[in-house]
């Protein structure tokens, strides 16, 4: 009669092995899996944001960043470093800091009014226009004889400020300054990135572990 005996303590040890082993790959596929779906859901982000915005910074929606999982902090995170950009994501009415006001830009800032990259040049920020016109008040929005544009602010149509530049006979006015101004609904940022993660979580973790454990010594 044959006998099969059965050391529990080396099946102890194997088990244990394994058991690590599969926590180990667990953690692994885990950290893969979040960090494949965080860069999937910032190249989501970006094209939602080109579809929601007149996009002259091109650059700004590379500014949406991931900061990767780890095996010892299974948790990546996607973010737009942009405070400004919140009332944009959430809606509602923006408030003007004590003291100041808000420049919203017209279409007449194309053009020679941006750098290559879609930025507004530095002189041709509000704070530059005003900060010419507050110094060369005399000049307003009739003095001709200059060849220089020149900046000036003056009350618009609609009761709120605007800012002009006369270049010449030509007038533009690229801002309305006003102290609030009320911001629709335009990037579903929580919801693109929610969606994201629940449409592809599931299958990355299950092929980023099934490689793992395939390679796992």
């Amino acid at each position: 009669m044959s006998v099969i005996k059965c050391d529990l303590k080396n099946l102890a040890k194997v088990l244990e092995n394994e058991i690590k082993k599969e926590v180990k790959q667990t953690k692994f596929a885990a950290m893969k899996a979040l960090n494949n779906v965080a860069f999937k859901a910032r190249d989501n982000l970006i094209k939602n944001y080109n579809a929601s915005f007149k996009v002259r910074n091109k650059s700004l929606p590379k500014a949406v960043t991931v900061k990767k999982a780890t095996k010892e902090n299974l948790q990546a995170e996607v973010e737009f470093p942009k405070d400004w950009m919140e009332i944009n994501v959430k809606g509602g009415t923006k408030q003007a800091d004590s003291g100041k006001n808000l420049a919203f830009p017209s279409d007449k800032l194309e053009g020679e009014s941006r750098l290559q990259s879609g930025k507004i040049k530095k002189t041709k920020r509000p704070a530059s226009l005003l900060d010419y016109a507050d110094k060369h008040k005399k000049r307003g929005k009739n003095k001709k004889g200059t060849s220089k544009p020149h900046a000036f602010k003056t009350k618009g149509k609609h009761g709120y400020e605007v800012i002009g530049i006369r270049d010449g006979k030509e007038t533009k006015w690229p801002y309305s300054i006003q102290k609030t101004a009320k911001v629709p609904k335009r990037w579903d940022f929580y919801g693109i990135v929610k969606k994201t993660a629940e449409r592809n979580l599931p299958k990355e973790f299950e092929k980023e572990f099934k490689k793992a454990m395939e390679t796992a010594k």
